[in-house]
């Protein structure tokens, strides 16, 4: 995984620099903290308690026009996830390594899930407006290679930070909308803020024969940046 991730890194770096040496390209960095939770299609798995986590992102945009740009990047995002109330509880983690097999009734697990991502969007930007422009991305779309997984499991004596990468897909995808505005420091710099929402296609729990929902990642995003 580490060696992807180094792979990853390094092929985005290149392509930046090749496209910024031929396009109208920029490219920058985002810091952004985020609300995560889950959401299932099954009453018994119930949505239980949010996240607050962290996204760091390098990206780019190639402008077609003066105003429409696709976007792309890679990034980390921690703390992924939220709580599920498991009301039947049962044989959910059959994978990892667990004290008991079975969980009991009324089980709360908080999942805690870390992500290299490879975000994709289509950028739309308004004129300038002094040092002012306002944008929207839509569509956007994510995808997330599963780095870490890791759950505090109530209701069993081992449950704290136990890790569940076996019982998690490896990819998980998402799409999303959000805007927010661009302010020029220089010519070629500016800061970038903006509120986006995401939210999950993907399963991110592996069904077991005791729970056969799908489980979803939603979050909402405080995007902070500068490009250059």
């Amino acid at each position: 995984m580490k060696r992807l991730i180094i792979l990853l890194v390094l092929f985005t770096v290149v392509g930046v620099g090749t496209l910024q040496a031929q396009y109208d390209f920029k490219f920058g960095f985002e810091a952004s903290p985020f609300i995560s939770w889950m959401s299932t299609d099954k009453k018994p798995v119930k949505s239980d308690g949010t996240n607050l986590g962290f996204q760091i992102v390098m990206n780019g945009e190639y402008y077609i026009r003066d105003r429409y740009a696709l976007k792309g990047g890679i990034g980390i995002s921690f703390s992924n996830g939220g709580g599920l109330l498991h009301t039947n509880g049962g044989n959910i983690f059959r994978n990892s390594d667990l004290s008991q097999d079975s969980l009991p009734t009324f089980t709360s697990v908080q999942y805690k899930l870390q992500y290299v991502e490879i975000p994709l969007a289509f950028r739309m930007r308004t004129q300038e407006f002094g040092y002012i422009r306002y944008f929207a991305e839509l569509p956007m779309f994510s995808i997330g290679i599963n780095s870490q997984a890791r759950a505090d499991i109530d209701n069993i004596s081992d449950g704290e930070d136990t890790d569940i990468s076996r019982d998690t897909p490896f990819l998980n995808l998402s799409w999303g909308v959000g805007g927010g505005a661009e302010y020029a420091l220089t010519s070629t710099t500016s800061l970038v803020a903006g509120i986006f929402y995401q939210q999950g296609i993907a399963d991110v729990t592996k069904d077991s024969t005791d729970d056969q929902s799908k489980a979803v990642i939603k979050r909402l995003v405080l995007r902070l940046g500068v490009m250059f």
